[in-house]
């Protein structure tokens, strides 16, 4: 496959879950609640699973509503089986910032993987999401750059802004700016601040050690070490030791970019044995 037809699928994907989960569509809502219960409202806080996440410490799990719980134990379920598919396959609010960062040279760019340990600062922001309630943060939305791209996108489509808080302007600095359009791989926000990615990230390593699971994975008979992948990736997952790719299942979310670009054919989205 070419990098032009590899690139147009990768952009189906996140145009199919935009479809999915953002208005005016929010076609995952409407299905779900043929089978489960009607919403009162369709919108992309509805099967959210951020909220869900933070109640589990709270133990007020049982007043999310039916389709976000749902929607949590399909992403428990497909991660621990698939890997970080929904980050790498459908998720938009990701793949924008990482598409246009790439029309930004290299030299503009933070290299965060170079400057701070990345995988500690992703699971100690995660944790401490998990617990802001405690702090009086209440809801995680004005934070959220899922919920930051519904508005960016309604404000592109209608022209009118359904909400103006000054966290979420700062919230799309960060995501879209910041670590996105000059950040190297454009996934900045990913890699730190999205517990839902990082949720996703942390079932991928613990389905690591199940059989018959599905990853990316690299043929170390047949990696020859060029780095090509290492260049590629956009969360900066994979690293040459010992002159072999190591792809890390902490920040890996399957987007494929490192299995297309190798002309050696040593990486692979495959089943463990």
């Amino acid at each position: 496959m070419d990098k032009y037809s590899f690139f147009f699928k990768r952009l189906l994907g996140y145009i199919v879950g935009f479809i999915l989960f953002y208005e005016p569509f929010t076609l995952f809502v409407k299905l779900a609640g043929k089978f489960i219960v009607e919403p009162g409202f369709t919108s992309i806080h509805v099967p959210c699973p951020k909220i869900p996440l933070q109640e589990i410490f709270t133990g007020r799990l049982g007043e999310c509503g039916p389709i976000s719980l749902f929607f949590l134990g399909l992403l428990v379920v497909v991660s621990l089986i698939g890997g970080a598919l929904f980050c790498g396959k459908l998720c938009p609010a990701g793949a924008l910032p990482e598409f246009l960062s790439r029309l930004v040279p290299d030299k503009f760019k933070l290299d965060w993987d170079r400057l701070v340990p990345v995988v500690p600062l992703r699971y100690g922001f995660f944790v401490g999401f998990l617990f802001s309630v405690y702090g009086g943060m209440g809801l995680p939305c004005p934070y959220c750059n899922y919920y930051t791209f519904d508005i960016l996108m309604q404000f592109l489509t209608t022209g009118s802004l359904i909400s103006t808080l000054p966290s979420l302007l700062g919230t799309f600095i960060l995501w879209f700016v910041i670590l996105g359009l000059f950040t190297k791989g454009g996934r900045g926000y990913c890699l730190f601040l999205c517990p839902a990615g990082t949720f996703c990230s942390l079932l991928q390593f613990l389905g690591g050690y199940l059989p018959g699971t599905w990853r990316m994975r690299t043929d170390f008979e047949r990696c020859v070490g060029c780095g090509l992948c290492v260049k590629q990736c956009p969360m900066r997952a994979i690293k040459l030791q010992s002159g072999k790719a190591q792809i890390n299942p902490h920040l890996c979310i399957g987007c494929q970019e490192c299995e297309h670009n190798c002309f050696k054919q040593a990486i692979g989205y495959n089943r463990k044995k």
